[in-house]
């Protein structure tokens, strides 16, 4: 059978009995499956011969011509830290030696050349994780590379080795490339080596392999773009990994200059890692908060892309605006805005501090789902001349805002309580705590009370640290990493004594 993808303007050919999202699989076309291909998430919206429908669920037929409905290449991704940024280094052949820092996320990956002699950026690229179409969080990705990562190492690599090259062809001319520094979490570590996740997925969830301290460039991306070492952060753990490695030294670098840091890095990603450093002491955590935040398992979620709401307010007398990316009409709800609608129903007393909706009418309206009746709230509906989609928030969309913000919180709370002291700062990091208006953070209870004028926004840290160490002298010289790593000890929240307690609290609304 063959397949068009006119967009693209390519063909491909596809076996009887796969799914359209196999297809697109093969094909390296980008789509997001945050679910990976269960049916439930509602993200692979393709258009087929005029038909909208979900690439999982439709049958691969000979002569579809397919368009893939808000590719997730379309992402808007954080690519400065907190840090000052100077001025694009001059392009071209005035560039004499440059280094590439990496971030590969779970969601979104950024590659960025320095000019070593100036520090400043020479190029970036920042593109969505191709590997989201086996799964948005690092449980699809392990499950999916169990015993045999091949396929997602070379999904990543590939992205990865295409970027430098690009930015070597267009931006980096005559250049010479000194060394590669990637931080990634410790499932994107694994994956970026071709390593099996099988010990990740599986108790005790200890690493099976460490990191070295040099790799060259052809071992790890399969080519011979580049000549030069690669360096990957070291992990601490299973779910504590090198991001939060390399954005712990690039804040001691640059933000807590100090001889007694005392500050919390919050990590909120679908795997929201936790550190807490306190003078000579570090206590780090991961939690499972899942991808609510970001917009996943949500029933009208979606990405930050244009067309989501990422504002939302209760503005008195029953009435609620929001605000929508690219000032068009609203087609979904992203992670900002979930927090916001929340904090706008808690403001309206639409929902109570249980987090159960408190009444029915004109906005609170039942819905069958499964035979199981729900209530659901009306934040957009469709305009006549705009177009957009009918967006609604339901009672399972609170439970599950409630699980992720509970269980980030949670997290806090106990590494303060194991501490036994509040933070002088807490730093959020990466795009989604970079987005967040910070009122209905506190509002919803996702950062505790007491820590109001402590909270930073400190951009992409883990980008930070990659940038830090490739202005490092020397091409092969140690991360600066050692240190944090053997400071580190880890808590598990699963057998805290207190997380049981702290998350069945922390999931009430204050």
């Amino acid at each position: 059978m063959k397949i068009v993808f006119p967009k693209e303007g390519i063909e491909k050919t596809a076996s009887e009995g796969g799914t359209l999202l196999d297809v697109i699989r093969a094909a390296g076309l980008p789509i997001e499956a945050v679910c990976s291909g269960r049916g439930t998430c509602g993200n692979c919206r393709v258009s087929v011969n005029g038909t909208e429908g979900l690439a999982c669920r439709i049958e691969a037929e000979n002569g579809m011509r397919v368009e893939i409905l808000e590719p997730s290449e379309e992402h808007v991704i954080l690519t400065d830290s907190l840090k000052p940024k100077g001025e694009p280094s001059p392009f071209g052949s005035c560039l004499t030696k440059i280094a590439f820092a990496v971030d590969v996320g779970t969601t979104t990956v950024v590659v960025k050349a320095v000019d070593i002699g100036s520090g400043r950026e020479a190029g970036v690229r920042a593109f969505s994780n191709p590997q989201l179409a086996y799964g948005a969080d690092v449980l699809s990705r392990i499950n999916n590379a169990m015993d045999d990562a091949s396929l997602l190492s070379g999904i990543i690599t590939g992205a990865v080795d295409r970027a430098i090259k690009d930015i070597m062809q267009n931006e980096g001319a005559k250049a010479a490339a000194e060394k590669v520094v990637i931080a990634g979490n410790t499932t994107m570590s694994y994956l970026l080596l071709n390593r099996r996740c099988r010990s990740l997925g599986l108790a005790p969830f200890a690493p099976e392999y460490g990191i070295n301290p040099i790799y060259e460039y052809a071992d790890v991306f399969g080519t011979d773009t580049l000549g030069c070492p690669v360096l990957i952060y070291p992990y601490i753990s299973a779910f504590v990994g090198g991001d939060i490695v390399s954005g712990l030294a690039h804040i001691e670098r640059h933000l807590e200059t100090g001889s007694n840091p005392s500050y919390i890095l919050v990590d909120m990603g679908t795997n929201g890692e936790i550190a807490y450093r306190n003078g000579a002491r570090l206590i780090t955590t991961s939690t499972a908060a899942g991808p609510a935040l970001e917009g996943g398992n949500i029933s009208c979620g979606m990405s930050g892309l244009p067309g989501a709401i990422y504002a939302a307010s209760y503005e008195g007398d029953g009435v609620f605006s929001c605000s929508v990316i690219g000032g068009q009409a609203a087609l979904g709800i992203c992670g900002s805005g979930v927090i916001d609608l929340v904090a706008a129903l808690l403001d309206a007393k639409l929902v109570s501090e249980t987090g159960a909706f408190t009444e029915t009418g004109d906005t609170i309206a039942e819905m069958t789902d499964t035979n199981r009746a729900y209530k659901q709230f009306a934040i957009a509906e469709p305009d006549d001349h705009k177009g957009g989609e009918r967006v609604v928030f339901t009672q399972r969309d609170v439970r599950e805002f409630q699980l992720a913000k509970g269980a980030i919180r949670a997290g806090v709370e106990i590494l303060i309580e194991e501490m036994g002291e509040l933070p002088k700062t807490l730093y959020l990091a990466g795009g989604f705590g970079q987005n967040i208006d910070l009122s209905s953070a506190f509002r919803v209870g996702l950062i505790p009370y007491g820590l109001e004028g402590s909270i930073r926004l400190a951009g992409n840290t883990s980008l930070g640290g990659c940038v830090d160490a490739c202005l490092d002298k020397g091409a092969e010289g140690p991360l600066p990493s050692l240190d944090i790593i053997a400071a580190a000890r880890e808590i598990n929240l699963g057998s805290h004594k207190s997380y049981n307690d702290k998350f069945m609290e922390t999931m009430l609304f204050e």
